[in-house]
């Protein structure tokens, strides 16, 4: 395969780079301030009712293109020469000198998120799911009683997976870093929750829902299924989301 010898940055992070300015020496800036005319004099006063005022327009122009090397997987290091000119009623005057190191990198450390959700929308009215069936890389399990595609509830006219007390048990594609679930509950106080590692259970808890829709958020690094049930026939699933686990490196 032939070398690239064209090389163009196609992508760049969504939020903006970090931008940091350090000098080699890692001490104060160092300047330097020489004159167009010598020797030269300079005098400064300050009257109290007239404060000394300095503005100060910086112009800064590579005097010659300036190659950049990229590495990947590094930070892109500049180094910055450049030379800022004072006049004083339109006469040269002295010049000032920076040195230093400019590091652009990507303000992300890992990979972005990529949360995948399931809804019922495509699902036919009162089809009844009696075995596990998958839908966009989740594994839906009845565990024990039939589930069922139902338009009622919030929100209105919104195909939702309806499941009975026994409940029902969410498998999800791969281990989850956060999982939010939407589900209804018009009967009975509550919803019963169990969340699971492979065969371990991580943790069991009830949850007030009564009469209304609640997201519910679940943050169980590693979890790769959730089991709810409860209610009396009239609970249903809206929606599941859930984040992978992001390896890095």
């Amino acid at each position: 395969m032939a070398e690239e010898q064209d090389v163009k940055i196609v992508g760049w992070p969504k939020e903006p780079a970090q931008v940091s300015h350090r000098f080699e020496s890692e001490q104060p800036c160092p300047v330097s301030i020489s004159f167009n005319e010598t020797p030269a004099q300079v005098i400064l006063t300050n009257d109290p009712k007239q404060p000394l005022a300095v503005d100060m327009d910086m112009h800064v122009q590579a005097k010659e293109p300036i190659p950049v090397c990229i590495k990947v997987c590094e930070p892109l290091c500049a180094d910055s020469n450049y030379t800022i000119g004072i006049n004083i009623f339109d006469n040269p005057f002295a010049t000032i000198t920076v040195r230093g190191l400019t590091r652009l990198f990507n303000c992300e450390e890992k990979p972005p998120e990529e949360k995948t959700c399931a809804s019922f929308e495509d699902l036919k009215q009162n089809q009844e799911f009696p075995a596990p069936f998958q839908l966009n890389g989740f594994n839906f399990v009845p565990l024990r009683d039939p589930l069922r595609a139902i338009p009622l509830g919030d929100p209105p006219g919104v195909m939702k997976l309806a499941f009975p007390p026994s409940g029902l048990r969410i498998e999800f594609p791969r281990a989850a870093e956060k999982v939010v679930l939407s589900v209804n509950n018009y009967a009975g106080p509550s919803l019963d929750f169990a969340i699971y590692a492979g065969g371990n259970l991580l943790e069991k808890f009830t949850e007030p829902i009564d009469n209304e829709l609640r997201k519910i958020e679940l943050t169980h690094s590693g979890a790769t299924a959730v089991e709810i049930s409860g209610g009396h026939n009239e609970s249903s699933l809206v929606e599941v989301c859930y984040t992978p686990v992001i390896i890095v490196g």
